[in-house]
């Protein structure tokens, strides 16, 4: 793996040369998530602070048949400018790029290059991702936000593998928290926060200016510089691990995030921190050990782990053996429990025809790691990773997630070791070790794989990593599966320990060639006891002893002393070590058969020396039936015919012994190789069935995994359809909601009708005038009976419909209120006519108010007929209001003539004097009373008179509407009925004789 440039290095290659290079980004950040959770998206850039000189592709799950609105919806959430790509389009800092739908995404030098969706198969995010690491390296940055599914799982190890950054967002904070919570359960995210909390802390992380170089550290790849060689001797001495031979570029990136997350740019300060600092030394040595792993890292490379391992082990073990296996560089365990749940479920599938045991050893230097390992406990974000069968049968589901099942817990034993300094673990069955060789020195790597050959049986697999391979000794490995890197090692002496054991904690002995049972619990004892017990009263109750495969002694029954003895020395529990004499190489023999045929065998006149007296013995080693597998009892029975002498001595003879166990060894020997070829025949059989059963799953189940893809993204598209629905659902849903309060606040009562007048649609206060429940929608309104005091309505509705007319007319109801009826014709948008629309407007005040007003017109009219001075009334534009039948009678004219016209238009009425005009004119002007003016006026058949006039202000609520009134008082008709009153009076005086 080549060291990535940091990220202010300018000789990375451009993405678009020309004459001109444009700007490159300080990084290119991939976003990730569903086109449906558009709150994620909205949040992030608008969060995001501006001038990051960063490039922002966004890669969403897109409808490729539907027009996607992500560019105009990202447009309103930053001032950078949004575009949707194409093909060859260069990354430019500063910018957004959208997807287009039905396309996938890649990345190469700087430039995104459009794809069919099958080149993606169905995992757009995951392709564009994988794309993105391997062009940008350290400058690659994914986020994933909400969505549905795992995609940007893959991915964001991809990333990680290629040290970029990977962001998530808290699955908490999601609408749809699948694959935020995927991509937060690989534990490489760099952060998990809220949207809103994403930008601004990428911002920092990528913005911050490059502290370290690799050529401050390390001048040559070959060779640390000063710097470097002090950091790993403080860590060396401080955690009693070398990491000098790891590559140097791996070290430099490690320890440039340290600087980093202090603050520092200078390294003689960072070196004087970790010198300084034990907490320092113990943050840099966990970011060194590079915990990166995952339960079922690659699914398809267990698949066919597994599929080597079913042809491995009845090839080269034999019914009841140990499968040993290492897992070296086991970090957290999920790997070492990955393997363990294969080779269990392998268990399972061949306990009918093989019956094998498994021990696995895990390793790791790191021993918080390891502890985390021990405690099996993981969170339950697993569960989009292991799938559910293994879910179910492998783990049982805890308050605070997962725990792995004592079974499969069993299995596994966890260790501090070195890999490269400590002995190896030997006569291995099968060695992972993925992903630790990609961060070592080519000469260490040959290194590690000459001790991985020495370990391995002959036969023996070999699990690297994806990126991983065999090197230099790819000969002394056959290679079983190149894509998977699963290797086969070869026949051959595997010579001496190729490493030189080295200073390192939590050395690992080798381990034993005997396994020793653990001493059984009390209540394990008890049970055995019983057992035992009841199998000897069955048998007469012998002298007798329990063992264990191993031969160690669980209970002893009578007197054994005669036939076991306790040597001087450390104190021994073990059958075959205690055996006298001559049973002590009957015995083993006699217990090997018993084990391997799990059938009693018996050992006629065995000769047993104790005390000087040889006894005859027969020996039956019998396995123990029921739940107690395992476990075998060996009962002494003694012969009556018990003697010493020279027949003793012949038959303790050594010689003898070996010979009767040499003839039973040929003979168990010929039945073995008989069986063996039989079985040999019913496994190839079995194996060629087997073959043809496995091609025709692989094809189902590529058909199902196809099936699969095509209907998550059917789900996605329609997810992003559904939630562009929702909104203008909601849009809808409001306007509605206006238009309703709309209409009940105006007091509006309306109901919609379709073309054949049936009821599709009306207002809560129909009730008043139409007599409708919901259950009358559909209906026809002329089958509903209507409150109104009018018989027209279905004919209006009908005369709209025809002629599309609005029709208007008052109606009134049989309750007696009245309502403004306005029937108009339905137009859709596109101005089609979809039936009527009748609003009732509620009218019967203002019908009270003309009421009332005819009311006071006409008690008006007649209070003013009864005056029997002449009065007009005016406005302020000296237009004729109103006159009395007294004005019209002096005037010679009718209501007629003079309602509405001005007073100097009223000519030859004799009232457009200019006296009299200017004089109106003032009182309109100042709106003071004039009183007691005497005026000549020339009136129709009275001629020249002198007339009193008053003009009074008549007061108004409203400014600007003045009324006026003015009064006429003929004088001269006074002064003439005056004198003709006064010569009355003197006529009569003369008459009565007066002087």
């Amino acid at each position: 793996m080549e060291d990535e440039q940091p990220l202010s290095d300018p000789s990375t290659p451009q993405a678009a040369p020309s004459h001109t290079e444009p700007p490159m980004p300080t990084a290119t950040v991939g976003i990730g998530g569903s086109a449906g959770a558009l709150d994620g998206y909205e949040r992030f850039f608008l969060s995001l602070p501006d001038g990051s000189g960063m490039a922002f592709v966004v890669v969403p799950h897109l409808d490729p048949d539907h027009h996607g609105l992500m560019p105009h919806i990202l447009e309103r959430c930053t001032t950078m400018p949004v575009t949707q790509i194409e093909d060859g389009q260069a990354v430019l800092p500063n910018r957004v790029y959208v997807v287009p739908p039905g396309h996938s995404l890649t990345v190469m030098n700087g430039v995104l290059l459009l794809d069919d969706l099958d080149a993606a198969n169905g995992k757009v995010i995951d392709h564009f991702f994988e794309s993105l690491a391997a062009d940008q390296g350290v400058r690659a940055v994914g986020v994933v936000l909400s969505g549905m599914g795992n995609d940007g799982t893959r991915g964001v190890q991809a990333l990680k593998e290629h040290f970029g950054l990977v962001l998530v967002q808290d699955p908490q904070s999601a609408e749809y928290p699948s694959m935020p919570r995927s991509a937060a359960a690989t534990q490489l995210a760099d952060e998990v926060l809220p949207a809103e909390d994403l930008a601004p802390r990428l911002y920092t992380l990528v913005t911050r200016r490059q502290s370290l170089r690799l050529e401050d550290l390390s001048p040559a790849d070959t060779q640390a510089g000063v710097p470097l060689q002090k950091i790993l001797r403080v860590v060396r001495m401080r955690t009693g691990h070398d990491f000098s031979r790891y590559k140097s570029g791996t070290l430099v990136r490690r320890i440039d995030r340290r600087m980093k997350t202090h603050r520092i740019d200078d390294i003689t300060q960072y070196v004087r921190l970790v010198q300084d600092s034990p907490e320092e030394v113990q943050a840099l040595f966990q970011d060194f050990t590079i915990n990166v792993t995952s339960f079922f890292r690659d699914a398809e490379a267990f698949e066919e782990l597994k599929a080597q391992l079913r042809s491995y082990i009845p090839t080269h073990k034999h019914d009841g053996d140990v499968l040993r296996v290492w897992v070296a560089g086991c970090s957290t365990g999920e790997e070492a429990y990955s393997v363990a749940i294969v080779l269990h479920e392998l268990m399972e599938e061949l306990k009918d025809s093989w019956v094998f045991r498994v021990q696995v050893f895990a390793t790791d230097i790191d021993a918080e790691a390891i502890e985390k390992a021990r405690s099996a406990q993981y969170p339950r974000e697993i569960e989009y990773i292991v799938s559910p069968e293994r879910l179910r049968h492998a783990f049982r589901e805890t308050a605070s997630g997962y725990a792995v099942r004592p079974e499969i817990r069993n299995l596994v034993t966890f260790a501090l070791h070195n890999t490269f300094g400590d002995p190896p673990f030997t006569r291995l069955d099968l060695l992972c070790c993925r992903n630790l060789l990609i961060y070592l020195s080519p000469p260490l790597q040959a290194e590690i794989m000459s001790v991985f050959h020495f370990a391995l049986r002959p036969g023996g697999l070999l699990f690297l990593g994806a990126s991983e391979t065999a090197g230099v000794e790819r000969e002394r490995f056959r290679s079983l599966n190149l894509r998977w890197k699963i290797y086969q090692r070869g026949h051959g002496d595997p010579g001496a320990w190729p490493v030189e054991q080295g200073h390192s904690t939590g050395t690992l002995p080798l381990p034993p060639a005997r396994s020793p049972l653990p001493p059984a619990r009390p209540s394990r004892h008890n049970e055995t006891a019983q057992i035992a017990q009841g199998l000897l009263l069955a048998h007469h109750a012998p002298p007798a002893v329990m063992i264990n495969d191993a031969g160690d002694i669980l209970f002893v029954h009578g007197p054994t002393a005669r036939y076991l003895e306790l040597p001087a020395g450390t104190t021994l529990t073990n059958v075959f070590e205690m055996a006298r004499s001559s049973l002590r190489y009957e015995l083993p023999v006699a217990v090997r058969q018993a084990v391997t045929e799990r059938r009693e065998v018996r050992l006629a006149s065995v000769p047993v020396e104790a005390d000087g007296v040889v006894w005859s013995v027969d020996v039956t080693v019998r396995p123990v039936p029921g739940n107690a597998s395992g476990l075998l009892m060996i009962e002494f029975q003694e012969r009556s015919d018990g003697r010493s002498g020279p027949l003793a001595a012949e038959q303790t003879d050594p010689v003898v012994t070996l010979q009767r166990e040499l003839q039973h060894s040929k003979e168990t020997l010929q039945a073995t190789i008989e069986e063996m070829g039989v079985s040999m025949e019913e496994l190839r059989s079995t194996n060629e069935e087997l073959q043809s059963t496995n091609e025709e799953l692989q094809s189902t189940n590529e058909e199902l995994t196809t099936s699969k893809e095509e209907l998550q993204s059917l789900n996605e598209e329609l997810t992003t359809i559904n939630a562009e629905y929702q909104r203008v659902i909601h849009d809808l849903a409001q306007a509605n909601d206006d238009l309703k309060n709309l209409l009940d606040s105006a007091g509006i009562v309306t109901v919609f009708l379709d073309n054949d007048l049936k009821i599709k649609r009306f207002t809560s206060r129909i009730s008043q005038v139409i007599n409708l429940m919901p259950v009358d929608i559909g209906r026809p309104i002329t089958d509903i009976s209507v409150n109104l005091q009018y018989e027209f309505l279905t004919r209006d509705l009908t005369r709209v419909l025809d002629t599309l007319e609005i029709v208007e007319v008052q109606v009134q109801t049989l309750s007696g209120q009245w309502y403004l009826m306005r029937v108009s014709p339905y137009r859709t948008s596109d101005n089609y006519i979809d039936g009527v629309v009748v609003a009732f407007t509620d009218i019967t005040v203002v019908r009270a108010l003309e009421q009332q007003l005819r009311h006071t017109a006409a008690y008006a009219e007649r209070v003013l007929n009864s005056l029997h001075d002449p009065l007009l009334i005016f406005d302020t534009h000296l237009k004729v209001v109103a006159a009395n039948r007294a004005l019209l009678t002096l005037l010679q004219a009718t209501m007629a003539q003079v309602m509405g016209e001005r007073v100097y238009d009223l000519g030859n009425f004799a009232l457009d004097t200019p006296d009299l005009i200017r004089l109106l004119q003032d009182v309109v002007v100042t709106e003071e009373a004039t009183v007691n003016q005497v005026l000549t006026l020339d009136l129709p058949e009275l001629g020249q008179c002198q007339v009193k006039v008053e003009v009074d202000p008549i007061p108004v609520d409203e400014p600007g509407t003045a009324l006026f009134l003015l009064k006429l008082e003929d004088v001269t008709a006074l002064l003439r009925r005056a004198a003709q009153e006064g010569a009355a009076f003197s006529g009569d005086a003369n008459d009565s004789g007066s002087p």
